[in-house]
């Protein structure tokens, strides 16, 4: 289980691809080793109404926040805060420069005995074992 949710000012979506979003971050994640990709979830919810800094409608932001398993230790969740960073950086670097976004990035360890986890997806792909 790695979940990460991404929430977005509506105005991001003049400049990119919401889905492309989405699947660098997914596949940024992917590449850690703790990061079973079976158990990996990544969406998005767009933010219709907000205020950002000084109000100014074309501020836009962008804030990612993944929840991972705490057992994993500190140095896996940082390296996993890292790739999302990097990741996201690439992608709205260009944005970034011409327009004003507020870009953020949050690992929260979840704490194993506080929630339950029930996943069938391995069952119906092989690649996924």
């Amino acid at each position: 289980m790695p979940h990460i949710f991404v929430e977005y000012s509506a105005n991001v979506e003049e400049h990119i691809d919401v889905a492309e979003m989405l699947q660098t971050l997914h596949d940024a994640a992917a590449t850690h080793p703790s990061v079973p990709l079976a158990g990996l979830r990544t969406r998005a919810t767009r933010s219709e109404q907000y205020l950002i800094a000084n109000g100014n409608s074309a501020n836009m932001f962008v804030a990612v926040v993944a929840r991972l398993n705490g057992d994993r230790g500190r140095e896996p969740l940082i390296e996993i805060r890292d790739l999302l960073s990097e990741a996201i950086q690439v992608l709205l670097g260009d944005l970034a420069q011409q327009r004003p976004v507020a870009i953020s990035v949050e690992v929260q360890p979840i704490d194993a005995a506080m929630r339950v986890n029930e996943n069938s997806i391995r069952n119906y792909y092989e690649e996924l074992q």
